[in-house]
């Protein structure tokens, strides 16, 4: 698989993951990448976002996310990928409990920050923070980081709708 069809699916995958809802491949809306960029340097952060570390058992996550949460079952398996969100802090976690935490979605700007970025900040401060991303569209982006990539939801004004924290591979 060439890194142009990787990056495709790992952003198509992410976003559509991010929908957090039941047959998350077929009902969300997916952002496909209108460029793909060979020349996107490699972020170095922390694998964290708002608290909630990339790979720690979701268990833990889960009591710490709270109790207005929203559950929905991604994929019906023995060992679930399950999307919990608390939509009153803009907090969603999606993973299962073998791999742990996989994706982390901050949906509002009181959430927490990646790297100084937030929900709410300009696409021009988060190219400016973190250069040119790997993949993008009108409305998305996506960075390398390590084993995690960073994804960001754009509206139509060019503010950061939705930062997205996941595993690469």
């Amino acid at each position: 698989m060439r890194r142009h069809d990787v990056l495709r699916l790992a952003l198509a995958g992410t976003l559509a993951m991010s929908g957090a809802v039941p047959g998350f491949a077929q009902d969300a809306g997916i952002s496909r990448p209108a460029v793909v960029s060979d020349s996107t340097r490699r972020l170095r952060l922390t694998p964290t976002l708002a608290g909630f570390r990339i790979g720690e058992k979701m268990a833990d996550a889960r009591a710490r996310l709270g109790t207005a949460t929203r559950v929905d079952t991604l994929r019906r398996q023995s060992d679930p990928v399950l999307s919990v969100a608390d939509q009153s802090t803009g907090i969603t976690i999606i993973g299962n409990r073998a791999s742990g935490v996989a994706i982390v979605l901050l949906s509002s700007r009181d959430a927490g920050n990646l790297d100084s970025v937030r929900v709410g900040d300009e696409r021009a401060k988060v190219l400016g923070r973190w250069g040119p991303p790997a993949a993008s569209s009108e409305s998305s982006a996506l960075w390398l980081a390590g084993r995690y990539m960073v994804g960001v939801e754009f509206d139509d004004v060019d503010r950061v709708t939705r930062l997205i924290l996941g595993f690469a591979r």
